[in-house]
């Protein structure tokens, strides 16, 4: 997975995930422009809060990929 690629995606805001698991990782828009941004692991148990790093690692161990999310569409911003 290229991370820069992915973590480029995610500042401008487009979100990772999968219907089927209903698991979506973004950033959310109250989040644009931080210096440490802190984005958003959504599972059917409830939303955690991640690190960029983690939420790298989240994508690419459950192979999420670009996707529409069921509320937000295709982007938070």
């Amino acid at each position: 997975m290229n991370h820069e690629k992915t973590e480029s995606k995610l500042l401008a805001g487009f979100i990772y995930g999968d219907h089927h698991t209903k698991e979506y990782v973004y950033l959310p828009g109250s989040e644009l422009g931080a210096d440490i941004p802190v984005l958003v692991y959504e599972t059917d148990e409830g939303r955690r809060d991640l690190s960029m790093d983690e939420a790298l690692d989240v994508i690419e161990k459950r192979s999420l990929k670009p996707t529409t999310h069921p509320i937000f569409g295709k982007r938070t911003l």
